[in-house]
């Protein structure tokens, strides 16, 4: 009968399966090795060239290292608020709706100068609704109560109010009643010619 061939080749051929010499210390386990003093490859203890640049490393004294420690596995982030388990890349939780980050510093320049704005603001010409009633009061195209603007983390939400001629974002006229979040720094239009820009800093 023939002699059955082994499929692992000796230590010094190319391609053969090589495997660390290990052996336990106390409770650690070490792995003997040879490391290439020209590539840094480590080699198995039997090997006589580099597995990877084929230098011979028959002289080189074997070296005791650690063998690779598994990964720890994956945690799921919490809120520091509730401690529930959270969606990845959420602003605010979506159990307890505390904020994750710190909200981002948001700044409004209207004809009139710079405002930053730090809570909800509605933009009109109705003095018992907006703060701004006083300086739309020449803007006869606004309506009473055109715009809410509400910071959130996540950046500025922007709703038309059921204005009459429209708010815009970038050009792009909103669909009333349904908040639109810009999320960076954009143009702001209402109705034909009043016309503001926000800048949004993440902090």
């Amino acid at each position: 009968m023939g002699h059955r061939h082994s499929g692992a080749g000796r230590s010094g051929t190319p391609g053969a399966t090589i495997r660390r010499t290990r052996r336990a210390t106390g409770h650690r386990v070490v792995a003997r090795v040879r490391i290439c003093p020209t590539c840094g490859r480590e080699n198995a203890v039997a090997a006589i060239r580099c597995t990877q640049c084929g230098v011979s490393i028959a002289r080189i004294s074997p070296t005791e290292v650690a063998p690779p420690q598994p990964e720890a596995p994956a945690v799921d982030p919490t809120c520091p608020h509730c401690e529930a388990t959270l969606p990845p890349d959420r602003a605010t939780c979506p159990y307890c709706g505390e904020a994750l980050r710190p909200p981002p510093r948001i700044v409004i320049t209207w004809p009139w100068g710079e405002q930053p704005l730090e809570r909800e603001l509605i933009v009109g010409r109705d003095p018992a609704a907006s703060p701004l009633a006083d300086r739309l009061a020449d803007y006869d195209n606004l309506s009473r109560r055109h715009v809410r603007l509400r910071p959130a983390p996540e950046g500025l939400w922007i709703e038309d109010l059921g204005s009459t001629n429209g708010v815009f974002v970038d050009e792009r006229r909103l669909t009333p009643h349904q908040p639109v979040l810009l999320a960076e720094s954009g143009a702001l239009r209402l109705a034909k010619d009043f016309r503001a820009l926000v800048r949004i800093a993440v902090l």
